[in-house]
């Protein structure tokens, strides 16, 4: 007589393939984004400027700087190189910094991670 699995066991079977297909159905999509891609790091970086209207509430914020902006820029055109150099500093700045999470991310899940101060 064979023995039929426990409800837990069969859950965590359920759970891992679970997660094995949405794994592998996110490197299909950075794989997908990423053709012809050098890094990807950069990849990935760019994957997240491309989606980031889509999130409702930072686009509507997006929306009301962009509006403030115009609405400065228009009042004061000898501000409107100022203003662009700064906001496309701030934009590379956090690209920069989101490559380095990115990067620091997957260091640790691939365990080769190692701190600077240790």
């Amino acid at each position: 007589m064979s023995q039929l699995p426990d409800d837990s066991q069969v859950q965590k079977f359920t759970l891992s393939e679970n997660i094995a297909a949405l794994v592998q159905i996110k490197n299909e999509n950075i794989a997908r984004f990423a053709q012809g891609k050098i890094n990807i790091t950069s990849a990935l970086v760019e994957q997240k400027w491309h989606n980031r209207h889509q999130i409702y509430p930072y686009r509507v914020k997006e929306e009301i700087y962009g509006a403030v902006l115009s609405e400065i820029i228009a009042s004061h055109p000898g501000l409107k190189n100022q203003i662009l150099g700064r906001l496309e500093a701030l934009y590379q700045q956090l690209r920069i910094d989101e490559a380095q999470t990115l990067s620091r991310t997957r260091a640790l899940l691939e365990d080769n991670y190692e701190t600077p101060h240790l």
